[in-house]
């Protein structure tokens, strides 16, 4: 018989991949505001590291687009804008409603069961009005979606869209949601009763119905930032 092969030993994050989560957990989270300056030298000194695995975190992010190289400048965080938000949107559409025949028909009892398990954890955020934990339960609930698919790249594309997402909610967005919470969960419960059917079409319309109905929350939310207002009642 084959022995079976040895497990390999873990090993702790090199010095690139501590700087990088490090700086991309501050752009997220806006510690590092968009458009701030990202001083080089002084993450070095900061991590207690040379240059290099500096730059290639930087590079990194920059592929990302968390971070923007300006030539003979350095870098800063990349800047928020209208088209910023129609960017991930239009990334978000078309990673959703792309693979929602497979969805419908690979999904299982046991990944409608948690995709409930999840609608109810937005509810109790919703109860507590906690915008931030809304959102990351949000996420999680379109990823665990995503994931019946089992198109793996679809997924990493829609992680990355998604830590976008955040990081233009945190910007655009000051206040607890309201109605527009209770209309995004209606459309989560479409959603999941499309997949619970198996029905392909419907499927798809609920996802590019709640896409789109998002991105015109967040237009109105960009408009009324131009006049240093912000709504309640607009996350998506």
């Amino acid at each position: 018989m084959a022995q079976a092969l040895p497990a390999i030993p873990a090993r702790p994050p090199t010095k690139t991949e501590q700087v990088h989560a490090w700086l991309r957990g501050a752009i997220l989270t806006h510690a590092l505001p968009p458009g701030e300056y990202v001083n080089l030298d002084a993450l070095a000194r900061r991590h207690g590291v040379s240059a290099i695995p500096v730059r290639e975190a930087v590079a990194r992010l920059a592929s990302e687009r968390l971070v923007v190289i300006r030539p003979h400048r350095g870098a800063e965080v990349a800047p928020l804008d209208a088209d910023s938000v129609a960017d991930v949107f239009a990334l978000l559409e078309g990673l959703e409603t792309a693979p929602a025949g497979r969805v419908a028909a690979l999904a299982t009892p046991a990944d409608v069961a948690e995709l409930e398990i999840l609608l109810a954890e937005l509810d109790r955020s919703a109860r507590r009005g906690d915008a931030d934990d809304w959102s990351r339960a949000n996420a999680a609930f379109h990823l665990r979606l995503a994931a019946i698919a089992r198109l793996p790249l679809v997924g990493d594309g829609l992680r990355l869209a998604f830590d976008h997402w955040e990081r233009i909610r945190r910007h655009f967005f000051r206040s607890v949601p309201g109605p527009r919470l209770a209309e995004a969960q209606r459309e989560h419960r479409a959603i999941v009763a499309a997949v619970r059917r198996g029905s392909a079409a419907p499927l798809e319309s609920a996802l590019r119905r709640h896409n789109r109905h998002a991105r015109r929350a967040y237009a109105r939310a960009l408009a009324a930032s131009a006049a240093k207002t912000v709504p309640a009642g607009t996350l998506a």
